[in-house]
C-alpha cells in the first residue's frame, strides 16, 4: 500500500492536472501550466536560474496570466483559479477593488474579470511579486494602480522578510528589506476613495495590526473578504468589524475552500 503523504500528494497533482487542463485556452498553455505544476514538485532538481524565470499562459475568457516557476505563485493559481477561494457569498460587487498583499495579481485579475469593479488598487512590499501586479493588470486591461508598499496602521516604514516561497513573505523585525509602510487613511486621500466596494486582504499576519489601528475606514467599505492567519486572533477581529455594521460570513460556508467575509448590513 502507498504511503498515504504520497497519495496525498498524487491527488493534488491529479487535481491540479484536470484543473489546468480546463482552465486553459490552448495547447501550449495547457503544456505550460500542467508542466510547471508537475514540476513544481522537483523543484529541487531544476537549476536556480530557471526556477524564478516568468512565463505567460493564456486562460478561458481571454484572460492571460504571467507567473514563475515558483511553488508561491503555483500555489496562488491553484488557490484562486483552479479553487476559487475569492468566490464571494453575496451579490457582486460594483466601484474600487483593494487588494491589500496583491502578491503576482493573480486575485485582483481574478475579481475584476468577475464584478464590475471601476478601480483596483493593488498593494503589495515585495517588489518582484509587485512587478508581476503591473504587468497582470496590464495584460488584461485592467484599470488599477500598483502601491509598492505595506499597509499598516500608521505611516513609516517597516521591515519584510522576502521568502523563497513567494506568497509567504511577510513583515518581521529581522526583515532584510526596508518597505514603505502605508496607512488607509493614506490610501484613501491618494486616490480620493469615496468608498471601497470590496476590500481582499491577504497579508500574512499584519492583518492583526491594521485592525487595531485607526478604523475609521471602515465607515468607507462596502465589504471585506481575508485570509486569517494563525497567528491572529481572529476572533477580537471578527467581533471588532461586527460591531462597525458588518455581517460576518465565515470561511468554507459557501464551498470548502472560501475564505471569511464581512458585508455591510443595510
Amino acid at each position: 500500500m502507498l504511503p498515504s503523504r504520497f497519495m496525498t500528494r498524487l491527488n493534488t497533482f491529479a487535481r491540479d492536472l484536470r484543473a489546468s487542463m480546463r482552465l486553459t485556452a490552448d495547447v501550449k498553455s495547457r503544456f505550460r501550466l500542467s508542466m510547471d505544476f508537475a514540476f513544481s514538485k522537483l523543484i529541487g532538481l531544476v537549476p536556480k536560474s530557471q526556477r524564478n524565470l516568468v512565463r505567460e499562459v493564456r486562460l478561458c475568457g481571454d484572460i492571460k496570466i504571467r507567473y514563475r516557476l515558483n511553488k508561491g505563485d503555483l500555489h496562488s493559481i491553484r488557490e484562486i483559479w483552479f479553487q476559487e477561494v475569492y468566490r464571494l457569498p453575496f451579490n457582486g460587487p460594483s466601484g474600487v477593488l483593494l487588494d491589500l498583499g496583491a502578491n503576482i495579481g493573480m486575485t485582483s485579475v481574478w475579481l475584476a474579470k468577475k464584478f464590475s469593479f471601476t478601480q483596483v488598487i493593488a498593494v503589495e512590499p515585495d517588489p518582484n511579486n509587485a512587478a508581476l501586479v503591473r504587468q497582470n493588470l496590464e495584460l488584461n486591461g485592467i484599470t488599477g494602480q500598483v502601491l509598492e508598499a505595506a499597509v499598516g496602521p500608521k505611516e513609516g516604514t517597516a521591515r519584510f522578510d522576502p521568502s523563497e516561497l513567494s506568497n509567504l513573505g511577510r513583515l518581521s523585525e529581522d526583515g532584510s528589506l526596508l518597505v514603505p509602510m502605508i496607512s488607509m487613511d493614506t490610501i484613501i486621500k491618494k486616490f480620493a476613495v469615496k468608498s471601497f466596494a470590496l476590500i481582499k486582504i491577504d497579508i500574512e499576519g499584519g492583518e492583526q495590526d491594521l485592525f487595531d489601528g485607526p478604523t475609521e475606514w471602515l465607515a468607507r467599505t462596502d465589504a471585506i473578504i481575508i485570509e486569517f492567519h494563525p497567528t491572529v486572533d481572529h476572533f477580537r477581529i471578527i467581533g471588532m468589524v461586527s460591531s462597525h455594521g458588518f455581517k460576518h460570513i465565515p470561511a468554507h460556508s459557501l464551498i470548502p475552500e472560501n475564505m471569511d467575509c464581512f458585508t455591510r448590513v443595510i
